[in-house]
């Protein structure tokens, strides 16, 4: 009796084995969707609106009648004095200032062109 119950449990045991082997496995889907990118959110600037400056050069010659005139325009005298050298560094450093702003101009423009890019991609 205890070699039947053996061989019914063994044989119990195969079938199960077998009939497992023998079902189709499920498949499994794997699906990729991209993931978005995030907006650029820039701020915007403002327009830029720059005052009159008016620039008086004073040298040896016309000094006193420099000096002389100013009061009758209508504001308080003081002397801005740059040396040659100092105007030519004002000058640079305003031309490096400007390719400054071109430089990150340009790199606004490659973000919104990647951007821009992106957005069109997914639609």
């Amino acid at each position: 009796m205890q070699k039947r119950l053996i061989v019914n449990v063994l044989g119990c045991g195969l079938v199960l084995l077998l009939s497992a082997c023998a079902t189709q496995p499920k498949t499994i889907e794997i699906s990729s969707k991209p993931i978005d990118k995030p907006a650029l959110v820039l701020p915007t600037a403002d327009t830029l609106n720059l005052r009159e400056v008016k620039w008086i050069i004073i040298t040896s010659e016309n000094a006193e009648q420099v000096l002389k005139t100013l009061p009758t325009t209508g504001g308080k005298v003081a002397v801005f004095a740059l040396t040659d050298k100092g105007y030519e560094n004002l000058s640079l450093n305003i031309n490096d200032l400007r390719t400054y702003v071109q430089q990150l101009q340009s790199i606004i423009v490659a973000y919104e062109g990647y951007y821009s890019a992106g957005v069109k991609a997914y639609q």
